[in-house]
Order: C-alpha cells, then sequence, then structure tokens
C-alpha cells in the first residue's frame, strides 16, 4: 500500500463520531404527560411537565435553572405523527410495539373539510358523541412507559425535537479527541493482553506450551509496540506541523530579505556610477 493510500486510510474527512454515553441520564427526573384532543386543529396537544424541577423550583426562592433542565414541553400531533414517533420508539426498543393505542377513529383532516364548512360543522356533531378521553389516557400511559424503556432524552427529543444546531453539537464527539482516545485504548488493550501473558507462565506444566506462550508473547510485545509507536508519533504530528510551518516562514523571510538586499545593491550601483 502506498503513503497515498495510507493517508486516505487514516484520514477522517466525512466521518462524524457519536458520543457512546449520549442517552445516558445522570439525574433523574419525573416526567407527567397530559394528553387532551383539540377539537380545533384535530390534533392531540400533549404536554410534559418536569415534576422534580417544578416541585424545586417551588421550594426555591430563585427561579433561575439551567436551559438544559426545561420545565414544561408541549406540542400538536395527528394520529399519523404519533404513529410515526411510535416507529421510531420500536426501532429502539420492540417492546413498545404493543403499547401504543388504536387512533384508527382519528383520520387526518382532508382538503374537502377546509373547503367546505358544513362538512366540518357535520364532523363536530360526531366528535360531541365520540370518546376522546380513553385514547388520551391510553397515550398518557403509554408515553410514560416510553420514557421507562427508551429513556428520557430519545423520548423528549423525538416529541420535541429542538431547532438549535449547539444542541446537535452535543450528540457529536471531537474526532481528533475521538481518535486519541481510540488510541489510548487500543493501548491499553495491548498492555492486558502482554500481562496476562506474562502471568500465565506459572500455569504452563509442558515446555512445549511454554514455548507457545513465548510466541504469543513476542506477537503480543510487536503489537504493543507498533500501536504505542503510532500514538506517540499522532502525539508528536501538531509540533512536526508547527515545525513544518516555521520553516516556511523562515524560507520566506530569507526569500524577501535576499530580494531587499539585491534591490538595494542595485540601487547603491546606480547611485554611484551615475
Amino acid at each position: 500500500m502506498s503513503s497515498l493510500d495510507s493517508d486516505r486510510v487514516d484520514s477522517l474527512d466525512g466521518w462524524v463520531a457519536v458520543k457512546s454515553n449520549i442517552f445516558e441520564e445522570p439525574e433523574t427526573f419525573k416526567l407527567g404527560f397530559i394528553v387532551q384532543w383539540n377539537v380545533i386543529e384535530s390534533k392531540f396537544a400533549v404536554t410534559c411537565h418536569n415534576r422534580t424541577l417544578q416541585r424545586l423550583r417551588r421550594k426555591s426562592e430563585t427561579r433561575e435553572t439551567r436551559a438544559e433542565n426545561q420545565v414544561s414541553w408541549s406540542g400538536l400531533f395527528s394520529a399519523s405523527d404519533l404513529k410515526h414517533i411510535h416507529q421510531q420508539f420500536t426501532c429502539v426498543a420492540d417492546s413498545l410495539g404493543s403499547c401504543f393505542p388504536d387512533l384508527s377513529e382519528f383520520g387526518d383532516g382532508n382538503i374537502w373539510e377546509l373547503l367546505f364548512l358544513t362538512q366540518r360543522w357535520s364532523s363536530s356533531k360526531d366528535d360531541d358523541e365520540r370518546d376522546f378521553d380513553t385514547p388520551c389516557r391510553k397515550l398518557e400511559k403509554y408515553f410514560s412507559t416510553a420514557i421507562d424503556i427508551c429513556g428520557r432524552k430519545i423520548v423528549l427529543d423525538t416529541l420535541f425535537p429542538q431547532q438549535d444546531d449547539r444542541d446537535v453539537e452535543e450528540y457529536f464527539e471531537n474526532l481528533q479527541e475521538f481518535k486519541k482516545k481510540t488510541m489510548q485504548e487500543e493501548m491499553s488493550r495491548a498492555k492486558d493482553h502482554l500481562r496476562q501473558l506474562m502471568q500465565s507462565h506459572s500455569s504452563a506444566d509442558r515446555m512445549m506450551v511454554l514455548l507457545n506462550l513465548y510466541d504469543e508473547e513476542d506477537r503480543a510485545y510487536h503489537d504493543l509496540v507498533t500501536v504505542a509507536t503510532n500514538f506517540f508519533h499522532y502525539l508528536l504530528q501538531p509540533f512536526r506541523d508547527m515545525r513544518e510551518l516555521a520553516c516556511l516562514y523562515k524560507m520566506e523571510i530569507l526569500v524577501g530579505l535576499t530580494v531587499f538586499i539585491n534591490s538595494c545593491k542595485i540601487e547603491w550601483r546606480y547611485t554611484v556610477f551615475s
């Protein structure tokens, strides 16, 4: 493999590193959902309250909270919107498949209902006889179950997505730090593997077993030296780049001084001989 190909393999251009602990929740909050049917919009109004922060806010005199610790969220969702959200939840946890309530009676409105008010008025009469309370309570139970199974962050980000780019960047790691951490983990695994082989000498009861252990130790030591060398070369790379940049600036300065000195000599000779 040529050096150009190896540089391409080692390049991080076009890659995105997602944090492994992005969905960990060090703080536990009790969330409560309230679902009601909005007759005007023909959608479900979903509201989520952070009960834990609400109690803390009532007890404390200061009303300052961090931006990430939001107290309430709300939104309007049609039946099809909730079905799509349910599909995303089932991608995380298959056990939620049987928890979603039946919303087949709540069809989305069409363009004719907007054009002909009589049809909207006739449908409103049917709404008075329809049972909205039961599916709303089932949706509240479903969202609470989704919080317990999928986690608070996944459910809230799916239901109430933030339009801030800074929130999206929280999911990704710095690529340079990610590469450094990965190489450190590789070196740690190589050390542990070599240490285990050295500790297994006492259990070798035959010469052939011991010779095989020596061969494995040689390969493990070679792997450790290779990983450690690559890691330290990676640590030295910024200093090498700075040295090359300094040499480049030095050459530019020397070329500029040479041109300036030559122009001064030419001007001096022209002045003397004139």
